[in-house]
């Protein structure tokens, strides 16, 4: 039988920055954060990559550079900086999934790469933290069948009304605040 994962405690500094993504190939979307008493949304973006003819490499070359060139482009002066994903939920046969893992192991290198720039582990965890999907849509909406609507409205009460260029902007919002209240820092949906 396998062991349960044990939970790890993160001794939070008081404020601190939060990079959430909702991770593909076609589309990845981030929202950085900045997490005080509650949290405030700074930016969100996504990778378009659905109508691309471009090899995998190409790709994630774009997700790469757009991330680090246009995403983190002051993280120097973001710190102390933390990472959470939704958690990938593979069936190896699905080729859309196969390509899901090479863009959670390009950020994956990103936040190693960073982390080693870095190097202070007071200020930024290289690691990317990880969460359920179906415990996103409960802990943000209520409900683990709620809709990407639901889950897009429900985080009205959390970071206020935003303009969404797509669900997968809202899904990787979704996924940092789901992940706060996680974590004890903030308060869930009742």
């Amino acid at each position: 039988m396998a062991k349960k994962k044990e939970e790890v405690t993160i001794n939070f500094p008081k404020s601190f920055y939060l990079v959430s993504a909702d991770l593909s190939l076609t589309r990845p979307g981030f929202a950085l954060f900045e997490v005080k008493d509650k949290p405030k949304l700074l930016k969100l973006m996504s990778v378009d990559n659905k109508k691309k003819k471009k090899s995998h490499g190409q790709i994630l070359d774009e997700i790469m550079k757009a991330f680090t060139d246009e995403f983190l482009s002051d993280a120097s002066e973001i710190l102390p900086l933390y990472f959470v994903r939704e958690k990938e939920i593979l069936h190896m046969k699905v080729p859309s999934e196969r390509s899901v893992t090479k863009t959670v192991g390009i950020m994956d290198w990103l936040a190693y790469s960073l982390f080693s720039m870095i190097q202070d582990p007071n200020k930024f965890d290289g690691n990317w933290y990880e969460i359920y999907p179906v415990t996103v849509k409960c802990l943000v909406a209520g409900s683990g069948k709620a809709t990407k609507e639901d889950v897009a409205e429900s985080l009205q009460s959390y970071i206020g009304k935003q303009e969404y260029k797509c669900d997968d902007e809202s899904d990787a919002a979704a996924v940092g605040i789901a992940w706060l209240i996680q974590q004890g820092r903030i308060k869930g949906a009742s």
